[in-house]
């Protein structure tokens, strides 16, 4: 079990490894966050529009672990930032605790809060339904002054954020302590990272496996490595990115997998570089959103 833990901007330390619970849903999905917890996970990455707080609050009261023992994160919907103490009060009261230890802005993409959809509203040609009159620097000057008045916040974030959405909030004098994106080998952020680290701000990696049909998986380079540590490419997916800096959160709901996702090798220098390389060698992004343009792969 990974006891590791990095040290926030603010003195929190954050988990090297969290539970990723998108897409978890019923009852295997609620057994597969059990398991989790008992497993020794202690970071659960949530979010309003996963649709599933009230099945993650089952979860951790059928674990039996206490609210002390975790580190949880939870993320603002992207139509609700004209509404987030709202979306805040939901999220708390869905989840049952009292406090958050991280709150992200989930994407930097503020949706029309009474559109068509709860998710994506469009307008009638089709296209992306934004909030009028809004932007996600005003969501964040309010994140701000939440979480000036109210203690149930530890902790501001972001996710999704590329350096141009960074520098434009920047002005507020208060940067997010994290900044969770997809990260894994085939996308490496290294401008990214090199930008977060410089300012303090630590990147957290979802889909660090390179998301569902990742070909990473199946790389006969990446196999080796893995049968060269007797470990699955998984698990050296995963310490790859721990050796780089940044906590990861995968996702799963096969006991198997979650109980060997928890052991963070120590990989030698030279795998570490290998798979660099490898993942360089096939430059993918897998989470793409009709709501937000991403910067290209460099």
């Amino acid at each position: 079990m990974s006891s590791r833990q990095f040290t926030l901007a603010d003195g929190a330390k954050i988990p090297a490894l969290g539970l990723g619970t998108w897409q978890l849903d019923g009852s295997k999905g609620r057994e597969a966050i059990v398991h989790a917890l008992k497993c020794g996970y202690r970071m659960l990455d949530c979010a309003f529009s996963y649709g599933n707080q009230d099945l993650v609050a089952e979860a951790i009261e059928q674990s039996g672990v206490s609210r002390e023992d975790l580190f949880i994160v939870d993320k603002l919907a992207n139509t609700w930032h004209s509404a987030a103490e709202d979306c805040l009060d939901r999220t708390l009261a869905a989840l049952k605790t009292d406090t958050l230890d991280l709150w992200l802005m989930h994407w930097p993409s503020p949706l029309n809060h009474h559109g068509n959809h709860p998710k994506c509203p469009t307008l009638p040609d089709g296209t992306v339904d934004f909030e009028k009159d809004w932007n996600y620097v005003k969501t964040w000057q309010t994140m701000i002054e939440i979480q000036n008045r109210r203690p149930e916040v530890k902790g501001l974030g972001v996710a999704n954020f590329g350096i141009k959405e960074l520098e434009a909030i920047s002005f507020t004098g208060v940067l997010p302590l994290v900044n969770q994106v997809e990260l894994h080998p085939s996308l490496n952020q290294e401008k990214l990272h090199k930008y977060c680290k410089e300012k303090g701000i630590q990147l957290v990696a979802y889909s660090p496996l390179g998301s569902t049909g990742s070909a990473l998986l199946l790389d006969p380079d990446l196999q080796v490595i893995a049968e060269k540590n007797n470990a699955t490419v998984a698990q050296c997916l995963l310490s790859w990115g721990v050796a780089k800096g940044w906590p990861v959160i995968p996702r799963s709901s096969s006991p198997d997998r979650l109980e060997q996702n928890l052991n963070i090798l120590e990989l030698s220098v030279e795998d570490i570089d290998d798979i660099s390389r490898i993942g360089k060698a096939s430059p993918k992004r897998y989470v793409t959103a009709p709501w937000h343009t991403f910067e290209e792969i460099v």
